[in-house]
């Protein structure tokens, strides 16, 4: 059973924690159907940008992208202050906040398209596949959500429901 996560970004930790409490509204708008199996980033009511995703770990699978991205042993990056930090979980445990590395965010932004697509092209999502046709273009979104959370100063979380 894969988890849903949605990736979004926050000016804090303490503003993204309120995506639980409903305070941060992650719904995006309805999309059309023929644009619903193309990762995008979309806008909540609250103008929130959003990148829903299924199945893509905000621990392991982003680890791995953060240290293929910056050359560092993904022992090293695990270890990081923000890779997948618990920011807040519902009382039942099943709705997660976590956090995304700025190490990664920042690295995602700086990215251009071709630097997207090699990227895409040595990481796969789940770390048991090699590179799918789904991995350009969630990569593609979520470096475009990377330059946005940099440009706005603001950081990246991972919203996750078990």
């Amino acid at each position: 059973m894969s988890a849903i996560t949605d990736y979004f970004t926050a000016p804090s930790d303490e503003h993204a924690e309120s995506a639980l409490e409903g305070l941060v509204d992650l719904e995006p708008a309805a999309i059309e159907a023929n644009d619903a199996s193309r990762p995008r980033i979309q806008l909540a009511a609250s103008g929130t940008p959003v990148l829903q995703a299924k199945g893509v770990d905000p621990v392991v699978a982003l680890g791995r992208l953060e240290a293929s991205l910056t050359a560092r042993p993904y022992d090293e990056v695990a270890k990081g202050p923000r890779c997948g930090k618990l920011v807040a979980m519902s009382d039942d445990g099943d709705t997660l906040v976590l956090t995304v590395a700025d190490e990664l965010r920042d690295a995602l932004a700086e990215l251009n398209a071709e630097g997207v697509a090699a990227a895409a092209a040595a990481w796969a999502i789940d770390e048991t596949d090699e590179p799918s046709e789904n991995t350009l273009p969630f990569l593609t979104a979520f470096a475009e959500l990377a330059a946005r959370a940099v440009a706005e100063g603001e950081r990246m979380y991972g919203y996750v429901v078990i």
